[in-house]
């Protein structure tokens, strides 16, 4: 009986020491759980964060991007003047082509007549040939045709060629205005080229306009009736080597070449 007794008391008391084994497991892996929820809520949440973080940055930057590409855009759409329209302005470009053009045409058509450089004093020295008579340069410095075209070039523009190279289709100018004989440089002196007496070019307008060059229309004025009439005449004056040079000179009822 007492053996019975020892025995049951055995069997409850392992009894109760498994069910308190079990229940320290059961409160571990419970606490276990609790911690690994409270890891993966701390992991969710930092992942949360950081994806928030990064849409962020993202629209930030889409945001940035657009703002460039509109400052661009307004960059490209709005003109930077450049050239001759950076340091001058229409007005002061008109001004002085309409202070220069007589100057510039009268220098050209001095080239074309044979008439620019000095002659012979009182016309002694001169030859005759079938184009008629050619007084001798007596300027030591221009003896030559690249004398000439150096001189030429220090006023106008090398972007064209020169302009007495060949005759013009108006009489007098059916003859070269310049020819060497014996090593001697002669000019033809057609001393009739004006514009007209008490006439002169004015400027009517700009119409056209690059980097480095403009192009004005020419206007014909006649101070003995104080009339101005409008032409089809076109010149223009070029930036080059830090200044103004003479540029082109069209006119296309007189100047045709033969």
């Amino acid at each position: 009986m007492k053996r019975n007794r020892l025995m049951t008391a055995i069997l409850i008391t392992s009894l109760m020491l498994s069910g308190c084994a079990a229940s320290e497991k059961n409160k571990d892996k419970k606490a276990d759980e609790k911690v690994s929820h409270k890891e993966q809520d701390k992991s969710e949440s930092k992942k949360k964060e950081v994806e928030k973080k990064a849409k962020e940055v993202k629209e930030t930057t889409e945001e940035a991007s657009q703002e460039q590409e509109a400052q661009t855009s307004q960059v490209q759409e709005t003109p930077v003047a450049t050239g001759i329209s950076s340091m001058f302005t229409d007005d002061e470009l008109f001004a002085f082509a309409d202070e220069t053009v007589n100057t510039f045409y009268a220098e050209r058509m001095s080239y074309i007549c044979g008439t620019h450089f000095t002659s012979s004093s009182n016309f002694e020295n001169y030859i005759k040939n079938d184009d008629g008579i050619y007084y001798e340069v007596d300027d030591s410095q221009v003896q030559s045709y690249n004398d000439i075209e150096n001189v030429y070039y220090q006023k106008f523009s090398r972007r064209y060629p020169i302009c007495y190279d060949k005759p013009y289709n108006l009489s007098p100018l059916t003859k070269l205005p310049f020819i060497i004989v014996d090593g001697h440089l002669y000019e033809a002196y057609s001393a009739i080229c004006i514009n007209g007496i008490g006439c002169k070019y004015t400027v009517g307008e700009i119409i056209k306009k690059t980097d480095d060059e403009f192009w004005v229309r020419l206007n014909n004025y006649c101070e003995l009736d104080n009339s101005t009439n409008q032409t089809d005449i076109t010149c223009s004056f070029v930036w080059e080597d830090g200044g103004w040079k003479y540029g082109d000179f069209n006119n296309p009822e007189f100047y045709k070449v033969g």
